[in-house]
């Protein structure tokens, strides 16, 4: 299993062991102002653990949703820039995290999708923070938990028209075996993904292990596939936690499956933490 790349686990909960509290609408972002120094802890207990890509806190930062928070657009971009710089380590890729529209309202519309938003208002509304992180110069874009493909196809887009020629994925939350959250089927979306321009695959992420084989099915036998499922539980959006059992990290019969259906890449979401990469990491290896 050895030619599968090892991703990280959920920040959030890398964060949360370390004594951080996240219970604001920035979700780990807001650390990106007031304790960098966590942030890097978080990110050096995964490469530690043997992660060889680490995705950024940038995901719940925009701009509107910082100003909202009181923060100044100057500070946001600090923050954005920053995010990749805390992610830099020896021998491990950095990958820029873009969230999508439904993280910034906070509400869990990630797992809805369906915003009534037009293309060009899913474009406005990613396009600054997108160039910032194009600017910070990671070796990736990590696009994640994209619930529809209007938004998709927005962010593909941006990329297109900034002539960006970072390599990235779009990762998508599932609400079954063969849909996206939205209801769309998860073989469009991964159809979307595989031929845009500089895309390395399309992405699974926050969805419960169970799902990923059968959505791995319902794509073309070619797609390239990034795996970063979350430990099973559900998201209160009105309480911003994870209720329920937490699961068993992932076995070894999902990871082999996972593999032989195209995984390149394989770490875990919300509810996955270094421990749980190391034991992932014996798995790979």
């Amino acid at each position: 299993m050895t030619s599968v790349t090892l991703l990280d686990g959920g920040l959030s909960t890398a964060l949360e062991a370390l004594g951080a509290n996240l219970n604001t609408s920035l979700w780990s972002g807001e650390l990106l102002r007031i304790d960098r120094k966590t942030i890097n802890a978080a990110h050096q207990s995964f490469v530690n653990a043997g992660a060889k890509i680490l995705i950024t806190s940038s995901y719940q930062i925009t701009y509107p949703g910082c100003a909202a928070r009181g923060w100044s657009p100057e500070e946001t971009t600090d923050a954005l820039m920053a995010s990749t710089d805390l992610a830099r380590a020896e021998g491990v890729k950095v990958a820029a995290s873009i969230g999508p529209y439904g993280a910034y309202l906070a509400d869990g519309s990630e797992y809805r999708g369906n915003y009534g938003l037009s293309l060009d208002e899913l474009k406005d509304f990613h396009r600054e923070r997108l160039k910032v992180l194009i600017a910070s110069n990671p070796d990736l874009l990590a696009i994640e938990t994209i619930p529809e493909l209007t938004e998709a196809k927005a962010i593909i887009n941006l990329l297109s028209e900034f002539k960006s020629t970072i390599p990235f994925w779009i990762s998508f939350s599932c609400k079954d075996e063969s849909q996206i959250s939205s209801g769309e089927s998860f073989a469009d979306a991964a159809k979307l993904v595989s031929e845009a321009a500089n895309s390395i695959g399309v992405g699974i992420n926050c969805t419960a292990p169970e799902l990923i084989s059968g959505l791995m099915k319902s794509a073309s036998p070619t797609t390239k596939f990034i795996l970063y499922p979350n430990s099973g539980r559900q998201w209160d959006a009105d309480k911003k936690v994870w209720v329920g059992e937490q699961e068993a990290v992932f076995t070894r019969e999902q990871i082999s499956q996972w593999i032989e259906l195209g995984a390149k890449i394989i770490g875990g979401c919300c509810g996955v933490g270094p421990s749980d990469i190391a034991e992932l990491g014996k798995l790979l290896n």
